[in-house]
């Protein structure tokens, strides 16, 4: 059987040329709603938006520039079906991009930005992703490739640049992906982190990627994720608020958080009391993508240096039961295969942040 990768799921890119082509396959969940597959720039914009939407029985397509959505491309209906396996070619030219779905060219979505400039393809949503490849015509022909595996020569005609493809390990304990978070523990489990939880959190800026697992009380008010430098700043503040139904967003100055400062924008508040839930924070460029169950939920612009995120704190209403920091689906692995003989997160049982 093979092994998942972990949703949602971004793969930076260096050194790409004109033409390309990015191949994705997967499956999609049974009573999916939505996923999506991003071509980024360099600085975090959608160069390309592929947004197949079951709830609207459509496939949008669409672009940012600044950050701010684009004009949405709608029309040809949606060539992907519930439960079914799909392949995704997306044919990177000059000036264009073609999409094929299973084999048949479904549309052609018209440059609105170089994309030339492609850094990085994310992936999330309501679906099983089995593997990602990015190929150029002009790069080096080495493919980087996820498990056991080394780097291993490829036909220079067209050349991969990533290839996280089927690892070779024999099967390990799944990792719980956004979409299907792992159900809540019994009362008192073993290994469940304590609430106020602090720790480490150099490891971001080398794995660009953290996920937490938990569950609000019945009844939570609030809780809270901070990303903290070592003299107690916070650069990012993700504050879920039940009582007022949004999610703030915010950074401190001078150890005080600013009112005009707060981002409140999106659907709500996401999470449930008593609903477990999966957490992601991708780190592009200067931006934190934040993904909720596998769907992102909003974007943060750094106002500080992210170079000096040093500690995570993690308090309010919930149960953690587990956070870490993800580079590539092969680590992922190695790091499930000594778990157990190895703990590295320090923990503090006596930690409190005033929301």
């Amino acid at each position: 059987m093979a092994l998942e990768l972990p949703l949602p799921y971004q793969k930076d890119i260096t050194d790409f040329r004109l033409p390309g082509k990015v191949h994705a396959v997967g499956q999609v969940n049974a009573g999916a709603k939505r996923f999506e597959v991003n071509l980024l720039s360099q600085d975090g914009e959608h160069l390309l938006h592929f947004n197949p939407r079951f709830d609207e029985g459509c496939l949008v397509r669409s672009s940012t520039n600044e950050g701010q959505w684009q004009a949405e491309e709608r029309d040809g209906g949606l060539p992907f079906v519930s439960g079914q396996q799909f392949t995704i070619d997306l044919s990177v030219e000059e000036g264009r991009v073609v999409c094929t779905v299973n084999g048949s060219q479904f549309c052609e979505f018209a440059a609105r930005d170089d994309f030339s400039k492609l850094g990085a393809v994310s992936v999330a949503g309501d679906i099983q992703l089995h593997s990602l490849e990015v190929s150029t015509t002009g790069g080096p022909g080495v493919v980087h490739e996820s498990g056991n595996k080394g780097p291993r020569e490829v036909d220079q005609e067209q050349p991969s640049i990533v290839q996280p493809t089927h690892p070779e390990p024999q099967p390990v304990p799944a990792e719980p992906t956004p979409h299907q978070p792992q159900p809540p523990p019994a009362q008192g489990p073993q290994g469940a982190l304590p609430v106020p939880y602090q720790a480490p959190l150099q490891a971001l800026l080398q794995t660009n990627r953290m996920r937490v697992v938990g569950v609000p009380h019945q009844g939570a008010r609030r809780f809270t994720v901070n990303f903290k430098t070592h003299d107690g700043q916070t650069l990012f503040h993700f504050n879920p608020r039940f009582d007022q139904n949004c999610v703030v967003r915010n950074a401190s100055v001078n150890k005080q958080y600013s009112p005009e400062g707060e981002e409140r924008d999106g659907a709500g508040c996401p999470f449930r009391p008593g609903v477990p839930f999966a957490l992601d924070f991708l780190v592009h460029g200067n931006i934190i993508r934040c993904f909720v169950d596998g769907l992102e939920f909003c974007q943060f612009q750094m106002r500080g240096n992210l170079n000096e995120v040093a500690i995570l704190d993690i308090h309010g209403d919930l149960a953690l039961n587990q956070r870490q920091t993800l580079a590539t689906l092969g680590e992922l692995i190695i790091r499930k295969m000594v778990d157990g003989l190895i703990t590295s997160i320090k923990r503090t049982d006596h930690f409190h942040q005033t929301d």
